[in-house]
């Protein structure tokens, strides 16, 4: 039994140049007593393209004997190039199976051989054809969208960069969906996460978005309170019409003034505290939306679509990161496909993934990042460890040979540091080296520098290109710097604070020397400075006669 459509009638469009078989046609189709097709006969391809141009056909009789046509497969393909919906059944004279294979091949629905068929034939296979070629353009839209949506969450997983990733995706759901804009909200500043401080939400991504959109607050408003109402009611919003949603006359103003006739907005979730979550999207809300009524109505607007709901009495609790939304500006009613909001929440879990992923990427660098400091830094002072020290000194050391530059080397030694600990006791020692330290950091000026602690009471500075008579100024400097704190010393032998005694190493790198001397002789220098009565600078020389500098 063939089921006919009765609610309306179809349009065939008959390409024929037979009159008798035309008449045929015609009164197959029109002996029914309801009129459940309308038929266009013409008698020329060419005249057929043009009514296909001009009107919209259910589908299109071709019979293969036209005059202008050079063979079947040529007319299947200029029909289906001009209209590729449209589906064809070809009527021909020819009682061959391997015709009919041919046209089928070519991409007609269906092949009748002419005076072998009768009327419920001829209706059947017209609504057969229909549905068959209903079926392959559904396939065929959802394969493209598959293989659209495979290209977009190939995109999101090939980047880090939670800016590109959102930014990406925005521009792509609206050239997919065909929408005025797109954008992405985030419901609370994810840097703030790290920063320790909690930010109000903000699109963070956006196309299509008019000129001071991000920054106008009845849209901030606006997105606050649909990010309330996904956490409340953990649905999908999709409304297709804002003026006839029933939704409370604030409510309605608010998307009215944002010029928003229709809005789709999907939630993108995340774990995390679901408790806390919703408290901080509260307290957003109401400091941009003082109306509870306005919440209140807008929980109870129409919701379609359901996303997995977040598990809310388990341990692994969900919290709303943000939202994905697609609306049209005020250009009409737009009934959003269940195709569409699949197509969202489906693209807002990569999306959600992708961030996450992008998070634990970025507290990957900042634990990396306290690693290395840690693995260069001093604990007690904060300055260069002897680890970094080394690395530093035989990096520059490789370069000024190079380039065929001096490289200095200062090595201090705070005086009578041992009977300091003894009297005051390691607290205050303690303390007496991060003074001295920053004191001496303070006093290199350069980025290129480096003041590091080389061992218990020594710290060193590395000067790359800088000659003895700047290494020389340095240092004082450095020393006056100590002075002017003033740190209390009862047990040095030399006065009533804290002082250092130096040595100065100067050195034009060359490829059959060793670092190793540039070291050794700041290091003679040094004890050259502590035998002659500390509290000096010495810089070390090939000659003899080199006396050293009194402070």
């Amino acid at each position: 039994m063939v089921v006919l459509t009765r609610n309306k009638s179809l349009k065939i469009l008959l390409v024929e140049d037979d009159l008798a078989d035309t008449a045929l046609i015609e009164d197959l189709l029109g002996s029914f007593s309801e009129s459940l097709f309308c038929l266009q006969t013409v008698k020329s391809l060419e005249i057929g393209l043009a009514c296909l141009a001009a009107e919209k056909f259910d589908a299109v009789l071709l019979g293969l004997s036209v005059s202008d046509c050079l063979g079947g497969s040529e007319a299947i393909a200029i029909l289906k190039a001009r209209s590729p919906t449209v589906p064809i059944l070809v009527l021909t004279d020819i009682n061959d199976e391997n015709t009919a294979l041919s046209v089928l091949r070519s991409g007609a629905q269906d092949c009748l051989v002419k005076g072998r068929f009768h009327r419920t034939l001829l209706v059947r296979a017209i609504h057969y054809a229909i549905e068959r070629q209903r079926i392959e353009e559904q396939l065929r839209q959802q394969a493209f969208r598959e293989r659209l949506l495979g290209q977009m969450i190939q995109h999101i997983r090939s980047s880090i960069d939670a800016t590109s990733i959102l930014q990406s995706t925005a521009t792509e759901v609206r050239q997919f969906l065909k929408t005025d804009g797109v954008l992405i909200y985030r419901c609370q500043d994810w840097a703030s996460e790290f920063d320790g401080e909690e930010q109000k939400g903000a699109i963070v991504a956006g196309d299509g978005l008019p000129l001071g959109y991000i920054e106008n607050q009845n849209i901030t408003a606006a997105l606050a309170v649909s990010c309330f109402v996904l956490v409340e009611s953990q649905s999908v919003q999709a409304i297709a019409d804002v003026s006839a949603t029933g939704l409370a006359d604030s409510c309605q103003e608010l998307l009215t003034d944002c010029e928003i006739s229709a809005i789709l907005s999907v939630p993108i979730w995340q774990s995390g505290d679901w408790e806390t979550a919703k408290k901080r999207l509260e307290a957003t809300v109401f400091e941009t939306e003082k109306n509870q009524d306005v919440v209140t109505s807008y929980i109870s607007g129409p919701t379609v679509g359901k996303p997995q709901a977040p598990d809310s009495t388990g341990e692994n609790r969900n919290n709303l990161w943000g939202m994905l939304t697609a609306y049209n500006n005020c250009s009409g009613v737009r009934e959003w496909q269940q195709w569409e909001i699949d197509f969202l929440q489906h693209l807002a879990n990569q999306v959600a993934i992708a961030i996450e992923q992008s998070q634990l990427y970025r507290q990957l660098a900042i634990a990396n990042q306290k690693l290395q400091e840690l693995a260069t830094t001093d604990g007690l002072t904060g300055i260069a460890n002897r680890r970094q020290f080394d690395r530093v000194l035989i990096l520059e050391w490789r370069r000024l040979t190079r380039e065929v530059l001096p490289l200095s080397l200062i090595m201090f030694d705070i005086d009578f540091f041992k009977p300091y600990n003894d009297f005051y006791g390691h607290l205050r020692g303690d303390d007496c080296l991060r003074q001295v330290a920053g004191a001496i950091a303070q006093s290199v000026k350069r980025a290129g520098d480096l003041t590091a602690r080389y061992g218990g009471e020594e710290f060193a500075v590395i000067l790359p290109n800088t000659s003895a008579e700047g290494a020389n100024i340095v240092a004082r400097k450095i020393c006056d710097r100590i002075a002017s704190l003033k740190l209390p010393h009862a047990r040095s032998s030399i006065g009533s604070y804290v002082t250092l005694s130096c040595g100065i190493a100067t050195a034009i790198p060359a490829p059959d020397v060793s670092l190793d001397t540039l070291i050794h002789s700041a290091d003679i220098a040094l004890y050259q400075a502590k035998n002659e009565g500390r509290n000096r600078i010495c810089y070390a020389s090939n000659k003899p006669e080199s006396s050293p500098i009194l402070m």
